[in-house]
């Protein structure tokens, strides 16, 4: 995935060359840019897992711009945005009030592996668990880590230019295509902790993210049409990183009425947040 997001920018980047030799260069300006981006998770209410924090993410890309009038133009483009959040969860097991017995728990393969049990039920693991071929293991904090292909679709409003300085506001909507997903987690077994770095949870997330963009900033004249510019922009998600409900993660057993257990899958919610912190050129 990370070739094909270097072979998106290189294409963007090669085609707004061309542009930019075209007679209505004018029109069309290209630019390259890099960001910090701290980012964090806002969810829904839920007694197994709560916030636990921003993690520092990065971008980086190319810009294109359109005017439409003196004042207005379109930006668009195509970057690389890695991003995230941390989180905890609750483990309280062996309560004598059942209802205050929260856990997150999964399996792993010898991998090790996160193992997909949606569609399965408990019973299907316990030859594996006899013969450690799966380890069950109970979540006490993960960080997630995301890569996005992401591609802005944003109005620019901005001034005249004073000392050199063109002051603007911008806003709109990001749309991200999902490259890759990990998990870094510490999990517990009741007695010792165990942590595992880089797990993948792809098919634990939706492949798509949408979610506003505004921000406001600056460009400075360099020499001709070439600036410097920098912003800060203010990204949150409409859509959850994570699917409705775990493939992987279950909080607990269920039994139905012919006898045969089945997990519980765990309902989840995370969307991203973020300020993205902008420096680039613009030509």
């Amino acid at each position: 995935m990370k070739k094909l997001l270097y072979t998106f920018i290189a294409i963007s980047f090669t085609s707004a060359a061309l542009l930019a030799q075209d007679d209505n260069s004018k029109s069309v300006r290209f630019g390259v840019f890099g960001r910090a981006t701290p980012t964090w998770y806002s969810m829904t209410t839920n007694n197994n897992y709560s916030k636990g924090g921003a993690i520092f993410g990065a971008g980086f890309g190319l810009n294109l711009e359109f005017k439409i009038t003196n004042v207005v133009s379109f930006q668009t483009g195509i970057g690389g945005d890695f991003d995230g959040g941390k989180i905890k969860y609750a483990y309280n097991v062996g309560n004598v009030n059942q209802a205050n017995d929260y856990s997150t728990g999964y399996i792993l393969d010898k991998t090790p592996a996160l193992v997909e049990i949606k569609g399965t039920s408990p019973s299907d693991y316990n030859t594996g668990f006899a013969t450690n071929q799966y380890s069950l293991h109970y979540l006490t904090a993960r960080q997630i880590h995301t890569t996005y292909v992401t591609i802005p679709l944003l109005l620019k409003m901005k001034t005249k230019e004073i000392s050199g300085f063109k002051y603007f506001v911008d806003f709109g909507a990001n749309v991200g295509v999902l490259a890759s997903a990990k998990a870094d987690d510490n999990t517990t077994d009741g007695v010792s902790v165990t942590s595992y770095k880089g797990l993948s949870m792809y098919k634990d997330c939706n492949p798509v993210r949408v979610g506003l963009n505004v921000g406001a900033g600056a460009e400075y004249r360099l020499a001709g049409t070439t600036s410097i510019f920098f912003s800060a922009n203010f990204v949150n998600s409409f859509v959850s990183t994570v699917k409705t409900t775990s493939v992987y993660n279950a909080t607990g057993v269920t039994t139905n009425a012919n006898n045969q257990s089945a997990f519980i899958y765990a309902a989840q919610s995370l969307k991203t947040n973020g300020i993205q912190i902008n420096v680039g050129l613009l030509f």
